[in-house]
């Protein structure tokens, strides 16, 4: 009876690890590359920021008087954020055919809610954990929104 409870635990652990569950709950740490407003390698793992939407590198936001690089600008307050710095990243999920999804740390600070409540990324709809933070960011209009930055179609509705 007991050799049978072995070989059943063998399995299913051997089940979960090849089917990719393994890494769930997971931390890695190592120094931040940043790739974009919500992707950040660690030791040559891409991971995408949980919970939150930055906008892509090329999309481009409208002021009163002209355009400019939105994208560009989320992407590097996640630089001044991270890059180049010793963080620690928990894995929250796999990203179906993407990479992991991850909230990442400074120390103690959430980098991904200081990204969202400085505006320049806005809480995903599906995931509850920073739309306070997002409510703060609109409040107090900052980054994507500022009073003269014309929000793209994909953003949420106040």
């Amino acid at each position: 009876m007991k050799s049978s409870r072995t070989i059943y635990a063998a399995a299913i652990s051997s089940v979960l690890l090849f089917t990719g569950f393994s890494a769930w709950g997971e931390e890695i740490s190592g120094i931040a590359d940043v790739r974009s407003g919500s992707e950040i390698v660690l030791n040559g793992i891409t991971l995408r920021l949980f919970g939150l939407k930055a906008p892509p590198v090329d999309e481009r936001c409208e002021l009163s008087d002209g355009k400019f690089r939105c994208g560009v600008v989320a992407w590097a307050e996640l630089i001044k954020l991270a890059d180049g710095r010793d963080i620690a990243c928990d894995i929250e999920s796999k990203g179906g055919d993407g990479p992991p999804v991850a909230t990442c740390y400074l120390g103690e600070r959430d980098i991904n809610e200081t990204l969202v409540r400085s505006g320049w990324a806005e809480a995903r709809a599906d995931v509850d954990r920073y739309h306070v933070d997002q409510a703060d960011a609109r409040r107090s209009r900052r980054g994507l929104w500022a009073e003269r930055i014309q929000p793209p179609d994909r953003r949420q509705a106040p």
